[in-house]
């Protein structure tokens, strides 16, 4: 959007703050809608939404490149994607004996596209041009359609409630655990607009390079997601969640002194450990908070938290970016909030051992 569409690193920031609350808000909804009507169901309509706005931000970025519109068809594309990834999770939750197992096995999958999507779209937007990107991505879930409507298994809820969804009836361990979650989220967020505007316009590499930095990403989750589930299995959620973010502080920290591109994959590496141990684990904690009741809801509410970090998060790098020169205070200032989260952790797993 910076380089594209001339559009401020601050605006930039609000825009995903704005996509990241608004899709925080509509998941629990979604969540909502695949309790009463099915996750399977959801799943394909939001899934063809999502095909179709992706189509609607490639013509209009090709034909149209007003950038007004094309931020507002971004925001209704996050926020169509954001209404199918409740049931995501909730359907993977309950078909998996151990939540833990599934997630991490559907991350090592995911993380697989994940890994070629960036370096891909780096090579597309220094080729062809930016608004291929976004038709590379329709045609993908495009792909993915007839994968969720004839091979996708629906699952039902122990039980879920008919009334009306309330804030008030979420459960409070979920709202403490959200909690940590919202500010661990704001610096996982430094992954999108801080560290690629910060290795483009900083340290000067180029569109291609930073592509890769993405590409270590991808392939540091499918190679060692499955080896660290084993550990957080072994040492326990709240472990997990403590040592992922200590490896998300250390990851990010250490971007203050690269200055090429093998730097930046090191440091990519060990951010990517930290979410390894915090993605699946995450996702596993909810699990068992609901223990199977009114899952799309209770994964709606974890997203939501996760969302209002992530909404946060691009504007607050962007302002460190903006107002700051010394990339030991950028990057010192951006982790800070993830030793909140780890105190938080720390606090509920004492909390949980004194119970037992």
């Amino acid at each position: 959007m910076n380089n594209e569409l001339h559009i401020s690193l601050l605006v930039v920031g609000l825009i995903f703050a704005v996509n990241a609350i608004l899709g925080g808000i509509v998941q629990i909804y979604g969540g909502r809608l695949g309790d009463v009507y099915g996750f399977k169901r959801i799943i394909v309509i939001f899934a063809t939404g999502y095909f179709i706005t992706l189509f609607l931000l490639f013509y209009v970025s090709l034909t149209l490149p007003i950038p007004l519109l094309f931020v507002l068809l971004f925001i209704l594309n996050q926020a169509v994607g954001s209404l199918l990834m409740p049931s995501l999770s909730a359907l993977l939750s309950l078909s998996s004996d151990v939540p833990l197992a599934g997630f991490s096995y559907m991350r090592v999958a995911s993380n697989l596209g994940w890994a070629f999507g960036p370096a891909m779209a780096g090579v597309i937007a220094g080729t062809i041009g930016y608004p291929y990107i976004y038709l590379t991505a329709a045609i993908s879930t495009l792909i993915s359609l007839p994968l969720y409507l004839f091979y996708l298994k629906d699952k039902k809820n122990v039980e879920s409630a008919p009334e009306k969804f309330s804030f008030s009836k979420v459960q409070r361990e979920l709202y403490l655990f959200g909690i940590g979650i919202a500010f661990l989220f704001v610096v996982v967020s430094q992954f999108s607009v801080t560290l690629s505007i910060y290795a483009n316009h900083f340290e000067h590499l180029s569109l291609a390079s930073i592509g890769l930095i993405y590409f270590i990403n991808g392939i540091a989750v499918a190679a060692f997601q499955l080896p660290v589930y084993r550990l957080v299995s072994r040492i326990g959620l709240w472990n997990g969640m403590i040592i992922g973010s200590a490896l998300y502080i250390a990851g990010y920290f250490s971007m203050a002194f690269d200055h090429t591109l093998p730097q930046f994959m090191l440091s990519m590496l060990v951010v990517t450990m930290g979410e390894n141990a915090v993605t699946p684990t995450g996702s596993a904690m909810v699990a068992k908070i609901a223990k199977g009741r009114d899952m799309g809801v209770n994964m709606g509410v974890y997203n939501f938290f996760m969302s209002l970090g992530r909404g946060m998060g691009p504007s607050y790098g962007s302002f460190l970016l903006s107002y700051l020169t010394f990339p030991i205070e950028i990057w010192g200032l951006a982790v800070s909030p993830a030793f909140i989260a780890m105190v938080a952790f720390f606090s509920r797993k004492r909390k949980e051992s004194f119970e037992k």
